[in-house]
């Protein structure tokens, strides 16, 4: 009996260990076929990129493959990120206007499983050329007294001032606002404003620029209001399509050394004041804008920064601060300050040194013993305040990029006209200064969808792209310089027109983007 029972019990133990290979060879089979079925997915994924890449054209929008098994459907989004691929319905290939290029891909395994995925790319239209200098945006103006900017100023939303003493070396370009000068404002180039241009005060000046073709012309869909107070002058011509006032004050003797014309008739020059050009008044000829403002206006459009935007491309180096490090690193300015020299004097490859895992401000000081020897992005997280402090004795070992980028809270924020706008994720505004000259070895760029608090009264050479208010205040010299980041920042120019001007050397770019986020099934 008793060995009836031992048998009995090892025929039990070994059908059950029998039952659980069985099971498990199943069970190893079909994670198998998971597997097959993923890496298909993939491939129809790649696919489909690779598609897209190459040139879309409307057969490349849904495909399949045999070895292995896949099919693909791509859909475009023109607006916000989407949420889901069934409610997707347009599936032409993307242009200008797309926002997000949507992929499904379905693989199949050798057994008959399947595996989806959806894959959320960003698809970004622009110029690869791009107005730099100063951009100052929606709810924007720029003041500049007793200071020199170098470079074309585009002014997308907002007035333009010469308060006192100020110089524009450039064009100047106001999308959509006025132009006022003051006493002792010079302005090497031309004024293109869509709003009034006038003068409040005396003795400003509009000279040529021979570098840039710019002979010192006023050109503006407004109207043009000048008395001839201390003696203020235009090199150029007037072409207005309101009308033009230039008056007697103060005894002075204005000029204009070209012609005045204006689509009004009812204009008024008084000839004992003014010394012009031939006057032509109730013309039919349109203000000569160069280029169009409608252009310029799209050219110009914001472009959206974030720890998304593609900042890691081949041999750049990342040095990301963790969460568990934050409270560390940025303690206060000085232990910041600290970790970024480090960062910069060390290795040579260009480097992303990314606050962006942090809840905390980030104010950086970097002054003498501060050496950059490579090109640098500093990312400072959306909902944090970012300041910066650049001293004379910051040095570079030789010609250095230093970013200086405080990510835009949303990336698909809009306008009312459908275009991307700056979106600030703190309550206020960003800080930045320089103490002293900046070694001209560096390039700085400052990118605050904020916009900067107070005056600017900081000299250095780069790019200044920000949202609302800009003052340039006394002992400030400000020089354009231009600009790039292979992957996410285009080529910000400095000048429009003229030699090396964007107009002549710009064109549009459309390309897939990086990976937003994908969903596996």
């Amino acid at each position: 009996m008793t060995v009836v029972v031992v048998m009995f019990v090892g025929f039990v133990l070994a059908s059950a260990i029998a039952a659980a290979v069985v099971h498990t060879i199943d069970a190893n089979l079909g994670n198998g076929d998971d597997l097959d079925a993923f890496v298909a997915a993939e491939s129809g994924r790649d696919v489909a990129v690779a598609a897209i890449v190459d040139g879309c054209t409307a057969a490349d929008m849904s495909g399949s493959g045999t070895i292995p098994v896949y099919s693909y459907e791509i859909r475009t989004v023109d607006g916000p990120e989407p949420t889901s691929f069934d409610a997707l319905t347009s599936n032409a290939c993307p242009t200008a206007d797309t926002d997000y290029v949507v992929i499904r891909s379905i693989g199949t395994g050798v057994r008959g499983g399947t595996s989806t995925i959806d894959s959320v790319y960003r698809w970004s239209s622009r110029y690869s050329d791009v107005p730099g200098g100063v951009v100052t945006y929606f709810s924007g103006s720029v003041s500049q007294g007793v200071s020199h900017y170098t470079g074309d100023l585009v002014l997308r939303n907002g007035n333009w001032t010469c308060t006192e003493g100020g110089t524009l070396t450039g064009d100047l370009y106001v999308l959509n606002g006025s132009v006022t000068l003051s006493n002792n404002c010079v302005i090497n180039g031309d004024i293109f404003a869509r709003g009034n241009v006038g003068s409040n005060s005396q003795d400003w000046h509009v000279r040529e620029r021979l570098a840039s073709g710019s002979p010192g012309n006023i050109v503006t869909d407004g109207t043009v209001s000048f008395t001839s107070n201390g003696d203020p002058s235009v090199a150029g011509s007037i072409h207005s399509r309101g009308q033009v006032a230039l008056s007697a004050a103060g005894g002075g003797i204005g000029t204009v050394g070209g012609t005045v014309t204006s689509m009004n008739p009812t204009d008024s020059v008084d000839t004992g004041a003014w010394t012009t050009g031939a006057v032509s008044l109730g013309s039919s000829t349109e203000p000569p804008f160069v280029p169009t403002l409608a252009w310029l206006e799209d050219a110009s459009k914001w472009i959206d920064l974030d720890r998304t935007s593609g900042w890691n491309g081949a041999g750049v180096e990342m040095q990301s601060v963790v969460s568990s490090s934050c409270n560390t690193v940025l303690q206060n300015q000085a232990s910041a300050s600290t970790y970024v020299r480090g960062v910069l004097g060390a290795g040579t490859a260009p480097v992303i040194i990314d606050f962006t895992a942090c809840n905390k401000n980030v104010s950086v000081k970097l002054d003498v013993g501060a050496t950059i020897r490579r090109d640098a992005v500093v990312l400072v997280p959306r909902n944090s305040s970012m300041t910066f402090e650049l001293g004379s004795g910051l040095s570079a070992d030789a010609a250095r990029q230093l970013l200086l980028v405080h990510e835009d809270a949303n990336r698909d924020d809009r306008d009312v006209a459908g275009d991307p706008k700056p979106t600030c994720g703190i309550g206020g505004q960003d800080g930045f200064d320089t103490t002293g000259p900046i070694d001209t070895d560096i390039r700085v760029m400052i990118y605050s969808p904020c916009g900067l608090q107070g005056t600017v009264t900081a000299s250095f050479e780069g790019q200044l792209y920000t949202d609302d208010t800009t003052n340039f205040h006394a002992g400030s010299n400000y020089t354009c310089r231009p600009m790039s980041w292979p992957g996410a920042l285009p080529s910000l120019g400095c000048a429009i027109k003229g030699s090396g001007g964007i107009i002549d050397s710009t064109t549009i770019i459309q390309e897939l983007g990086e990976l937003v986020y994908q969903t596996e099934r």
